[in-house]
């Protein structure tokens, strides 16, 4: 009678582990498939594009990171701008973008120095099993963010089993001159005049290159060290 109760009370708990587990991995997986888009705003909201003309329009639109266009709804459907040639600034949510060849960057700073961000993306597909139980990643990665079509290219909804990997490129512009760089080494080769105050500040105050907000603050120290020089 006992031994039976026993066995039992084996199952029950059993059971209950199974359940959980099930539970955890349901909980898992909706993790994984929530929040993969390609927007660089959660949503898509009012912006104004100003022409070179000088006039003035009122889009719903957002940005997507993997395809780097400027996307806007027409007739509820999002769809990628085309002609930016003839855009001067889009402003979405109190932030400026401008267009450069095909894409846009962000204006963080407007000065002597300048500084830009060019918001991208990488569209990594789902991993293939490898060794250790692990997965692949190692393939070329793609994009299925968009389709093309008669009436334009349309941006749909990744999989869920997508991974959107952000890989944002910061850009210097000085004296005319635009400079990619990715490091700090890089960034003071932009300034070899004052490249050891820069180089003192960033260490005093713990700021770090890669950082957006640090940036910023750095950035505004070259134009005021460069104003008074």
């Amino acid at each position: 009678m006992k031994r039976s109760h026993y066995c039992c009370f084996r199952r029950l708990i059993l059971q209950a582990v199974v359940l959980c587990c099930i539970a955890q991995a349901t909980a898992a997986q909706t993790a994984t498939g929530s929040g993969q888009t390609q927007f660089l705003f959660p949503e898509f909201t009012e912006c104004t594009v100003r022409m070179k003309t000088g006039s003035l329009r009122s889009i719903i639109a957002n940005y997507n990171t993997v395809t780097e266009k400027l996307v806007f709804l027409k007739d509820s459907i999002p769809v990628d701008m085309t002609k930016i040639m003839f855009v001067d600034t889009v402003s979405i949510s109190n932030r400026k973008f401008v267009p450069v060849n095909e894409i846009f960057y962000e204006v963080l700073i407007n000065a002597p120095v300048s500084l830009f961000i060019r918001h991208k993306s990488n569209l990594i597909p789902p991993g293939q099993p490898s060794g250790y139980g692990g997965t692949s990643q190692t393939a070329s990665i793609q994009s299925v963010s968009s389709i093309s079509s008669r009436s334009g290219i349309y941006n749909l909804k990744l999989p869920d089993d997508y991974n959107v990997i952000p890989s944002p490129v910061f850009w210097v512009r000085r004296e005319g001159v635009m400079s990619e760089f990715l490091n700090k080494k890089q960034f003071l080769k932009i300034f070899p005049d004052i490249d050891t105050k820069i180089e003192g500040y960033i260490k005093d105050n713990h700021l770090k290159i890669d950082n957006r907000d640090d940036l910023v603050t750095i950035v505004n120290f070259c134009n005021e060290i460069l104003r008074l020089n």
